[in-house]
C-alpha cells in the first residue's frame, strides 16, 4: 500500500519505524504514535494520549533521546531504545542500560536493565506473527571516562541505574517475581564476559517483560538481524574462497568469482529458538504449542506447559520441558518428560532415587544427570547438603580433585573411600606411584599396595616399598610371604624387626631349633609363644614342660587336663588356684571323689560355689574331723548376698555354739533373720555400728503394677538386697523399735534417734537425742519434724542450757526457744519463758527496757492462751509489773532532765507493796541516795541508806564504795567493813559517770 505522512503541527519526525501493518514515528516531544497502513487508507491506529516519554529521568543535568523504535505484529507495544544526553554546548550521547516498552491498552511502560550484566542494547525485533515475542542484541559497556570541559563534569561511560518507579501503572522488575527468570539471569550474569549477548524476551500485560533465553554471539555471527518464530536471523561474515559451515545457512557466499577469495562478505544465516530444536520444519500449530510452551516454562507454570505440548511427540521439545523440570523442582513433570522422550534409563533412576532418597533436591538432581546437567545436579545436591551423592557425581564424572576437596571438607566420612577409589583409578591408568599415595591416605595400602605390585610382579619394588614404609603390618605379611617361598632367615629378620615372638617360636619349632624358643619366650613372655612351645613339647611327650608352658601361656585349662591325666595332683592344685571358675569347680568335685575334702572346699569356695564348701564342710565336721570348723570360719567370712538363707542360718548357728557372736550376728542378718540378730545383740552386748544397725534395718517392700500385664494385675516385687523372706509394715515397724531400744540400752543415743525416726516415734527419736546432749543436731532435728510435741520438747531443752550470760551463742539459743514455741502454738510456756526473760535482762543487767519489752510479749501470749485457768489472774498480776516497770524506765529517763520528778516517781513507786516483784527496789534506793547526796542532802542520803539496811537489802551491788564512804563522813557515821564493795562490771560506768558529775 502507499505510505502517507500525516501533518502534525510543530510535530517534526525523528525516528520512523514501519514493520508490517503499522508505522509509526518519535518527534521532538518524544511522543511515538502510530498509524495503520493499508491499501485503502491510513489511519491513526495508536496515539499517546499522555505524552509519555520513556526515556526521561528525574535528574535535571540529563536530557533523553530516542535511537531505535520498534512495533509489535498487532500494534499495541512499541519497544525503544533511547540515549542519555549529557552538556549544552557540546551534547553527548550515552547508551541507555534499559529497554523500554510501551502498551497502548494499559498506557504504561514496561522497562528491562540490563545494568547488572554491564550491557546496554542496541537493536532490538519483534516477531511478526506473534505479538509478545521480543528479541534484543546486548553489547558490554565501556568504562571510559567523559570530561566535559565547558562545565567541568565528569562521566563514566557506562549504564546508568534509572530510578524504579516507572510511569504511573508500570510494574516492577519481573526477574525478582519469577523463579526461572532469575536463574536465567544468574546464567546470562555468568557469560556476560562475552561481548555481544542476543536475549529473547516474552513482554505481556500479566507479568510485563520476561527473560526467556539467552547466549552469546560468537563469530563468524556479527549482528542480530531479525526473528520469526522458530527462528533468528544473524548476518555472518566470512571470508570468500574459506569454507565454514552453520547451520540454517540462507546466503551463499561463493558468487564464483575465484580471483577475489580473500575478500570479506556478508552472508545471511539463521539459528533455531532453543525450543524448538528438531521442530524447526514443524507447522503453525505445532508452533503455537511450543510458543505457549516456552511462555508457560519462562513465567513457571508447569501444568500448562505440560497441557501446551502433551500432543507433541518430539523428543526434543519434552527434553527442553525436562530441563526446566530441573530448575522448577516439579519431579512428577520430568517422570512424564522422561517417558516422552524415552529415556529408560532416566526413568528407572528416578524411580529408584524416589524410593531411597528422601530429599527433593536430590530426586530432582538425579534426574539433572540423567539429562548431563552437571551443574545443576551438583546445586541441587549442595543446596539438600547431601555431599555424599554429590562426592559420587564427582567421582563418575572424572572430577577428582573436586570429589577430594569435597571429601576434606563437607563429607569426612568418606575421605577415605573416595581416597581408595581415586587409587584405583590411578592404577587403572598406570600411575602405580600416586595409587600407593592414595591407598595410603585411604588406610587400604596395607591390602591394596602389595596386591597391585605382586599382580605386576614387582617383588623387589614391593620389598623396597616395604622397607621404606616401616609398617608393621606390612613387614608382618612380607615376612609370612617369604616364609611362604623357603626364606626363613629373611623371614626370621622381618619377625623380629617387628617383635612378633610368636611367629619366632614357630619357626623355630619347624625348625626343631627348642632351645631358641624357649630363650625367645624366657626374654618376651610372649603367652601365644609359650601356648605353641606346650603344643610343641606335648606332641614330644615332654609331659613336664608341657604343662609349664600351657600354665605359663595362661591355658590352664591344658595343664589341669595334662595333671589329670597323668596324676599329678599337686601341679593340678597350683593351676586350678589361677583357673576359671568352672575348672575350679571340676577340680573340686575330683578331689572330693579322691576323699581330699580340704582341697575340695577351698576349690568349691575359690569357684563360687559356697553352698556346696559349706555343705561339706557341716557333712565331714558331723563326722567328727574337727578341723573342718576352722575352715568354716574362713568360708563364713566370704559370704554374699547370693548365698541360700538355710545355708547363712546354719552357718551362723556354728559361730553361735562356738562364741563368736558378731560373725553369728551378720550371718543371722544375711539370711534374714533380724530378730534372731537383734536378740543376739541384746543378750550378748555385741556393739552395734552404725554399719550394722543399718544392716539389722528391713528393707521396704515396695508394691506397684506392671503396665505391661495385659490382665491389668500388678505384681510385688521387693527391694531387699539379699534373699530375705518379705515380712509386712507392722513387723518392720517392731523390728526397727526392738533396735532402737537395744541401741539406746547401749547408750549409742544417735543410732536409737535414727532407728526411733524411722520407725516413726519422733517424740522418743527426741528424747534419746536429748540424752546425747548434742544440741547442734537437737536443734536441726526440731526445725525439720515439724512436730509440736517435738518443739516443746526442744524448747524446753534449750532452756535448761546456759541462755542467760548474754553471749552470741546465749542470744541464738534464745531465738531458738522463742522460734520453737511460736511453731508449736505453747503460748503458756513462751510467755514463762518471756517473763523469766525479762527478770534477767532486770538481775543480770540492770536493762528494764528490754525487760519491759518481755514483760509486754508475756502477756500477749498470755492473752493468747485461752485454756489457761487462771489467766486472768496472771495477766492483771503482769499488767501491774509492766505499770512499775513502766514507771521506773520513766524515772531513770529524768536523771539527768528533771532530777526532782525523777525522785518523786521513785519514792510513789517505793511506797507500792507489789514494787519488789517488778524491779530491784535497790535500784531505785539507788537513785534516791545519790538524788540526795548531790542536792547536798547527805542525812536524807543517810536516812535511805539506812531504810536499806532495815529491808536487808546490800548496799554495795548498788552504790559504790567511794560515795557510801563520803555520805557516812558527812553525817560522822562510821561504814562497816563488810559494806564496802564495788558495782558490778556492767554499772561500773554509770556509777564513775554519777561519781564525775557529784565531784
Amino acid at each position: 500500500g502507499l505510505i502517507k505522512l500525516l501533518k502534525v503541527p510543530r510535530r517534526e519526525p525523528k525516528q520512523l519505524g514501519s514493520p508490517g501493518h503499522f508505522n509509526l514515528w518519535a518527534h521532538a516531544q518524544n511522543l511515538v504514535p502510530s498509524i495503520s497502513i493499508s491499501t485503502e487508507s491510513q489511519r491513526i491506529h495508536c496515539k499517546t494520549s499522555q505524552g509519555h516519554q520513556a526515556t526521561q529521568t528525574q535528574e535535571k543535568s540529563k536530557g533523553n533521546a530516542i535511537r531505535s523504535i520498534r512495533c509489535n505484529s498487532d500494534g499495541t507495544r512499541v519497544s525503544i531504545i533511547a540515549d542519555h544526553v549529557y552538556g549544552k554546548s557540546v551534547r553527548i550521547r550515552e547508551p541507555d542500560s534499559r529497554l523500554h516498552v510501551y502498551d497502548s491498552e494499559r498506557d504504561i511502560v514496561d522497562s528491562y536493565d540490563f545494568f547488572e550484566l554491564q550491557h546496554f542494547p542496541t537493536s532490538h525485533f519483534w516477531d511478526p506473527l506473534e505479538p509478545k515475542l521480543l528479541t534484543c542484541e546486548t553489547r558490554q559497556a565501556r568504562k571510559v571516562p567523559i570530561v566535559l570541559g565547558d562545565y567541568g563534569v565528569n562521566k563514566l561511560s557506562q549504564p546508568h541505574l534509572l530510578a524504579q518507579s516507572m510511569v504511573s501503572g508500570s510494574l516492577e522488575p519481573t526477574e525478582s517475581r519469577h523463579g526461572i527468570a532469575s536463574d536465567l539471569t544468574q546464567n546470562v550474569r555468568g557469560n556476560s564476559s562475552s561481548g555481544v549477548q542476543v536475549m529473547t524476551l516474552f513482554v505481556t500485560a500479566e507479568y510485563g517483560m520476561l527473560l526467556q533465553d539467552a547466549f552469546p554471539l560468537e563469530p563468524p555471527l556479527e549482528a542480530l538481524l531479525g526473528v520469526q518464530v522458530p527462528q533468528l536471523f544473524f548476518t555472518r561474515c566470512s571470508t570468500r574462497g574459506t569454507k565454514t559451515d552453520f547451520d540454517g545457512s540462507l546466503g551463499n557466499s561463493d558468487d564464483g568469482d575465484n580471483d577475489t577469495s580473500n575478500l570479506r562478505c556478508v552472508a545471511l544465516c539463521s539459528r533455531v529458538m532453543r525450543d524448538f530444536v528438531g521442530l524447526d520444519d514443524a507447522d503453525n500449530k505445532t508452533r503455537s504449542a511450543l510458543l505457549d510452551f516456552s511462555f508457560h516454562l519462562t513465567i513457571g507454570n508447569m501444568d500448562e506447559a505440560h497441557r501446551a505440548v502433551r500432543c507433541i511427540e518430539s523428543p526434543a521439545v519434552w527434553e527442553n520441558m525436562a530441563h526446566m523440570c530441573v530448575q522448577t523442582k516439579r519431579l512428577d513433570v520430568a517422570e512424564v518428560c522422561l517417558g516422552h522422550m524415552g529415556h529408560a534409563r532416566g526413568a528407572a533412576a528416578v524411580r529408584i532415587a524416589k524410593a531411597e532418597i528422601a530429599e527433593l533436591e536430590a530426586r530432582v538432581a538425579s534426574v539433572a544427570v540423567q539429562l548431563g546437567l552437571r551443574n545443576d545436579a551438583a546445586r541441587l545436591y549442595r543446596e539438600c547438603r547431601r555431599f555424599d551423592l554429590l562426592n559420587e557425581l564427582y567421582q563418575a564424572a572424572g572430577e577428582w580433585e573436586l570429589a577430594l576437596d569435597l571429601a576434606s571438607y563437607s563429607d569426612r566420612i568418606h575421605l577415605r573411600s573416595t581416597h581408595h577409589r581415586y587409587a584405583l583409578h590411578l592404577e587403572a591408568l598406570g600411575s602405580y606411584d600416586n595409587a600407593a599415595r592414595h591407598f595410603e591416605l585411604a588406610n587400604t595400602h596395607r591390602r591394596e599396595v602389595p596386591r597391585m605390585l605382586v599382580t605386576r610382579g614387582e617383588q623387589a619394588a614391593l620389598e623396597r616399598y616395604i622397607m621404606r614404609a616401616k609398617d608393621t603390618e606390612l613387614m608382618r605379611w612380607w615376612a609370612g610371604y617369604c616364609e611362604s617361598l623357603g626364606h626363613i632367615d629373611s623371614a626370621q629378620h622381618c619377625y623380629e624387626s617387628v617383635g612378633d615372638y610368636y611367629s619366632l617360636v614357630r619357626v623355630a619349632c619347624f625348625s626343631n631349633q627348642t632351645n631358641h624358643a624357649v630363650e625367645i619366650i624366657g626374654q618376651s613372655f610372649s603367652a601365644a609363644g609359650a601356648y605353641h612351645l606346650a603344643r610343641h613339647f606335648e606332641g614330644c611327650g615332654d609331659i613336664n614342660k608341657a604343662i609349664h608352658y600351657f600354665a605359663k601361656s595362661g591355658c590352664y585349662n591344658h595343664a589341669i587336663r595334662l595333671a589329670r591325666q597323668y596324676q599329678l595332683d599337686v601341679n593340678l592344685l597350683q593351676f586350678s588356684i589361677e583357673a576359671c571358675p568352672s575348672l575350679q569347680v571340676d577340680c573340686a568335685l575330683y578331689f572330693e571323689r579322691k576323699g581330699e575334702f580340704e582341697k575340695a572346699v577351698h576349690l568349691y569356695q575359690k569357684g563360687g560355689e559356697l553352698a556346696k564348701a559349706l555343705d561339706l564342710c557341716f557333712k565331714v565336721g558331723s563326722a567328727g574331723r574337727t578341723e573342718m570348723f576352722e575352715v568354716l570360719s574362713t568360708i563364713s567370712r566370704e559370704l554374699d548376698n547370693s548365698a541360700p538363707p538355710n545355708v547363712v542360718a546354719r552357718c551362723a548357728e556354728f559361730f553361735v555354739e562356738h562364741g563368736q557372736y558378731e560373725q553369728a550376728v551378720r550371718l543371722y542378718i544375711r539370711g534374714g533373720k533380724y530378730k534372731q540378730a537383734i536378740m543376739l545383740c541384746c543378750e550378748h552386748h555385741v556393739t552395734i555400728t552404725e554399719e550394722l544397725a543399718d544392716a539389722m534395718t528391713p528393707p521396704k517392700i515396695e508394691k506397684y503394677r506392671d503396665h505391661d500385664d495385659s490382665s491389668g494385675k500388678g505384681e510385688q516385687y521387693s527391694l531387699i538386697s539379699h534373699k530375705a523372706p518379705a515380712i509386712s509394715h507392722d513387723e518392720r515397724v517392731e523390728l526397727i523399735l526392738d533396735l532402737a531400744r537395744v541401741c539406746k540400752k547401749q547408750n549409742s543415743y544417735q543410732l536409737a534417734c535414727k532407728k526411733f525416726t524411722q520407725a516413726g516415734d519422733r517424740a522418743r527419736a527426741l528424747r534419746c537425742l536429748l540424752k546425747s546432749g548434742d544440741t547442734k543436731n537437737i536443734i536441726y532435728y526440731a526445725s525439720v519434724s515439724r512436730n509440736r510435741d517435738i518443739y516443746i520438747l526442744a524448747a524446753n531443752y534449750l532452756q535448761s542450757l546456759d541462755w542467760q550470760s548474754g553471749s552470741t551463742d546465749a542470744a541464738e539459743l534464745t531465738k531458738r526457744i522463742v522460734e520453737f514455741y511460736t511453731k508449736a502454738r505453747a503460748h503458756e510456756p513462751l510467755a514463762a519463758f518471756y517473763d523469766a526473760y525479762a527478770q534477767m535482762e532486770i538481775d543480770e543487767f540492770r536493762d528494764y527496757e528490754k525487760a519491759l519489752d518481755a514483760l509486754k510479749e508475756s502477756k500477749q501470749q498470755l492473752e493468747k492462751a485461752k485454756k489457761l485457768i487462771d489467766r486472768e489472774c496472771r495477766i492483771d498480776v503482769l499488767e501491774s509489773r509492766i505499770a512499775i516497770v513502766t514507771d521506773f524506765v520513766q524515772a531513770r529517763k529524768y536523771e539527768k532532765s528533771d532530777p526532782h520528778k525523777m525522785a518523786d516517781m521513785c519514792t510513789a513507786i517505793l511506797s507500792r507493796r507489789e514494787a519488789t516483784t517488778a524491779i530491784r527496789i535497790g535500784d531505785a534506793y539507788a537513785l534516791l541516795v545519790e538524788y540526795h547526796f548531790k542536792k547536798g542532802n547527805a542525812h536524807d542520803a543517810f536516812d535511805l541508806l539506812q531504810q536499806m539496811r532495815q529491808g536487808n537489802i546490800a548496799l554495795h551491788p548498788y552504790l559504790e564504795s567511794n560515795l557510801l564512804e563520803q555520805i557516812h563522813k558527812t553525817v560522822g557515821v562510821v561504814l562497816l567493813p563488810d559494806e564496802k564493795g564495788y558495782m558490778p562490771p556492767a554499772d561500773e560506768g554509770l556509777v564513775k559517770e554519777e561519781v564525775g558529775e557529784v565531784e
